[in-house]
């Protein structure tokens, strides 16, 4: 072994070990230096193209543009990089140059190239420096009253191409500049117009949904157009690229309460419940599921839409089994506001069958993708599916809580119960970290915990409660604090979670809500309190020991400060309690 070493040592410091560091070293320059002359031999025409955009005429110009055009085309579909960052840079001035020319194909020919080179903020604030979206909406008026002469609306096409690019890129600032240089109008009065090929008009509805994107108050505006008339047509279109953006408009609409009523006396409300019968496409569900929730804010359009539309069967078929999981998400949130909006809603959705497939989506957020790609993108895409089942898991529950409100008038508790839930979600509640998750999960135990005493027993025995009163002892939020003093006021119905709750502090961080300034966790607290008395067992022994605990706890003075500080039915209730507590009023 020690010769070994030695040999290798005497190869390291020989000149021949030199020789091949040098040749290898040699090799690597010789590489780079190939791949560079490849590299630029792939772009020697750069510039040309610079010369003549410069210095040609109309043809030569156009036919430049035409072949800029045509090479980004190939270069994507080889995953290449069709031109330098340094030609994109020199040719940017001579491109808006051309862009501002009065003749209509070299304008919107270096409006395309230029929307193909918008692919960062440096070049945005450049075309916008040399007021680009004014020039843009001033050209897209231009044309307004003449696309029924070919081919205007081919150049159309490319303007409205760069104007979404500068949106995407741009976003808020630049929307706010299309909005300050009548560019929501203009684009609204171009709806108007029946000449406008399909092409068009998908990329003018795409061009508003995503300005509507950050600027609530759009809709507002293009109602003054009565754009809605104009929209409700194209629900119906046979272009499914038509249908998504027009329901994404509507969608955009529905966001502001003002314009909901209109949206249901224009009609829109039928069309796009006629669209969750008949679309086969995902987008569209999506984006009609969403319009349709947003306006259940209204009771009378939430009646329509749930009982006279018949639609629940529809989203629980198309939308909660569907194998797409944004799907799944957008029929949750349907189902939770049809659920908050009325009683005979949530009897609805029970009677329609949607119990078992949200139990089926509380696993949901365990499945793996099958379709995976290579190593590199594993990573990625596996934070994504996490993200997708987290967000997926928080619906769901969000959904299952709200069904089981109000359950003493709705009975959906017995239904969740027979199909086994309390399992799933005592599962999800050990295994929570969001607080919003947290809450939610408390409400549906606490729906749980006032059903019947099995429930309670079954709770008990999974060991939840020690979970419950960790959550207790170190939340301050006041919303859970509350849900949970209420949940562990109904558990104490059962004289056999008393012991249980003792042993593991859940009494005792109960009580310590007596001091809160939140009068609905005082009164649950005193509900609990006096709820261990009401239903005590046989088990006297344990009683004593816990009424001496009580007692050390020092609560009846915060007992008596609580009864002097109420009145009325309260008062007599606080009173009781001490009564209870201390037969003896000097004890206080």
């Amino acid at each position: 072994m020690d010769s070994c070493k030695k040999n290798y040592k005497c190869f390291l410091e020989s000149d021949r070990f030199k020789l091949i560091g040098i040749a290898g070293v040699g090799i690597g320059i010789g590489y780079a230096y190939l791949k560079q002359a490849k590299s630029i031999k792939l772009r020697s025409d750069e510039p040309k193209f610079l010369k003549t955009l410069q210095e040609g005429n109309e043809e030569q110009v156009t036919k430049a543009l035409l072949q800029i055009i045509e090479k980004i085309k190939k270069s994507k579909e080889k995953q290449e990089v069709p031109f330098h960052d340094n030609f994109k840079t020199k040719s940017f001035s001579l491109l808006m140059n051309l862009f501002g020319s009065e003749n209509k194909h070299t304008s919107s020919l270096a409006a395309l190239v230029l929307s193909k080179f918008l692919n960062d903020g440096v070049y945005c604030n450049k075309l916008e420096t040399l007021e680009g979206i004014e020039k843009l909406i001033s050209k897209i008026k231009e044309l307004t009253p003449l696309l029924n002469e070919e081919p205007n609306q081919e150049y159309l096409i490319n303007y409205l191409k760069l104007l979404f690019k500068i949106i995407k890129i741009g976003q808020k600032k630049s929307v706010l500049r299309i909005v300050q240089n009548d560019g929501i109008a203009t684009l609204g009065s171009l709806l108007h117009n029946e000449d406008l090929n399909d092409e068009c008009l998908v990329l003018i509805l795409k061009n508003l949904t995503w300005c509507c994107e950050f600027y609530k108050t759009i809709p507002l505006m293009l109602e003054k157009q009565d754009i809605l008339m104009v929209v409700k047509p194209l629900l119906e279109s046979s272009n499914e690229k038509i249908v998504e953006y027009s329901s994404s408009l509507i969608n955009d609409y529905s966001e502001n309460t003002e314009l909901c009523q209109k949206l249901d006396q224009a009609g829109i409300v039928k069309e796009l419940t006629q669209l969750i019968l008949s679309s086969k496409n995902d987008e569209i569900l999506c984006n009609t599921s969403l319009s349709l929730t947003k306006l259940m804010a209204d009771r009378q359009i939430s009646d329509l839409i749930c009982i006279e539309y018949e639609i629940v069967p529809y989203i629980i078929d198309k939308l909660l089994r569907s194998k797409n999981k944004n799907l799944n998400y957008c029929g949750c949130q349907f189902i939770e506001i049809a659920a908050k909006a009325s009683v005979s809603n949530k009897v609805l959705i029970r009677e329609c069958g949607a119990f078992p497939v949200l139990l089926s989506l509380l696993d949901k957020n365990n499945e793996d993708d099958d379709d995976k790609k290579d190593d590199e993108n594993k990573n990625k895409e596996n934070n994504n599916q996490k993200n997708k089942n987290q967000k997926l898991l928080q619906q769901t529950i969000s959904t299952i809580k709200e069904l089981t409100v109000q359950s003493t008038r709705t009975n959906n508790v017995k239904y969740l119960r027979e199909l086994n839930i309390l399992p799933k979600i005592i599962s999800c509640f050990k295994d929570c970290k969001s607080e919003k998750m947290q809450l939610n999960l408390v409400i549906i135990i606490g729906n749980f915990s006032c059903s019947t005493a099995t429930a309670r027993i079954e709770l008990m025995k999974s060991g939840v409660l020690t979970n419950l009163t960790k959550l207790l002892l170190s939340t301050n939020d006041v919303n859970l604090t509350r849900n949970l003093v209420c949940t562990y006021a109904n558990l104490l119905i059962s004289a056999e979670v008393h012991k249980e709750l003792y042993n593991n502090g859940g009494i005792e961080a109960m009580l310590k809500s007596l001091e809160s300034t939140d009068q609905q966790t005082q009164y649950g607290a005193l509900i609990g309190l006096r709820n261990i008395f009401l239903n005590m067992n046989e088990d006297l022994q344990f009683y004593e020991k816990l009424h001496e605990y009580l007692l050390s706890l020092n609560i009846l003075p915060r007992l008596a400060r609580l009864a002097e500080q109420n009145t009325g039915n309260m008062k007599l209730f606080i009173q009781g309690i001490l009564k209870i507590l201390a037969p003896n009023v000097g004890m206080i």
